[in-house]
């Protein structure tokens, strides 16, 4: 049978009075960095470190820098332990003209915000001013005096139907950019001409029949359509109802837009 080592108790008692010790030491250790974790805290909130210094805002191109702050009321934060991120981005998506934000608050006195906005679709004309629309049917303010639209369709007559406005930017959004590209004009009728609402002038030199009701989905044949035009012809292209081609020559001239 083995015999059990025993260990006197008086050589025990030294090293039960050292994990002791050990165990206490660390105790004080971990006040003593509490504390002074706790003071650098209220030093930094009570200091101007803490102050919001830097605002960084980057994605603007129709929404101005002044229109964020406004919105989210950052002028009104001054310290940096007042801002929420999540707030911030529920303002700022409030305007009409954002379409995606984040919010990056870094730590100690700084926010970055990064908006993605809406894209311009197209210009509504009235007047003889010209108004960018965004994707989402936004209307920006009118250009100046002198300027003139570029890279986008012009609207006409659509301050009739401000409903058609959102459905025609929607539609532009969701077609292929180079069908988009490829239109010039685009009249509303709220008086039905030919076959459809709306009369569209390409740039390839066709005119296009259409309706608003089904502008997307039959717009989205045009390049199939005048793939299977002769080369040189020029006419209409209608898509309210069964696409078909007619020629130029078969058309009457006086056929307004």
């Amino acid at each position: 049978m083995v015999e059990k080592k025993v260990i006197p108790l008086e050589d025990r008692i030294p090293k039960l009075k050292q994990q002791r010790k050990q165990k206490a030491n660390r105790r004080i250790i971990f006040y003593i960095t509490l504390f002074f974790i706790l003071i650098l805290i209220i030093v930094y909130f009570q200091s101007p470190l803490s102050k919001l210094t830097h605002v960084k805002i980057d994605g603007l191109h129709y929404t101005s820098k002044s229109q964020i702050i406004n919105t989210t009321g950052l002028q009104k934060k001054p310290h940096f332990w007042d801002v929420s991120s999540n707030s911030v981005k529920h303002d700022i998506k409030k305007l009409k003209t954002v379409k995606k934000v984040n919010v990056h608050k870094q730590f100690p006195n700084s926010i970055s915000i990064h908006i993605t906005e809406y894209n311009r679709i197209a210009y509504f004309s009235n007047q003889g001013t010209y108004t960018p629309i965004l994707e989402n049917g936004t209307e920006l303010p009118k250009l100046k005096q002198g300027q003139l639209p570029i890279h986008a369709p012009i609207l006409f007559n659509f301050h009739m139907n401000q409903n058609g406005l959102r459905v025609i930017a929607k539609a532009l959004t969701k077609l292929p950019s180079s069908i988009v590209q490829n239109i010039s004009e685009i009249y509303y009728h709220d008086n039905k001409v030919g076959e459809g609402d709306l009369t569209l002038y390409m740039n390839d030199g066709h005119k296009v029949y259409a309706s608003l009701s089904t502008f997307q989905s039959n717009m989205a044949l045009y390049p199939d359509i005048i793939t299977k035009i002769p080369k040189g012809k020029k006419g209409i292209v209608h898509l309210s109802v069964s696409p078909y081609f007619e020629p130029t020559s078969d058309v009457p001239k006086d056929k307004s837009p």
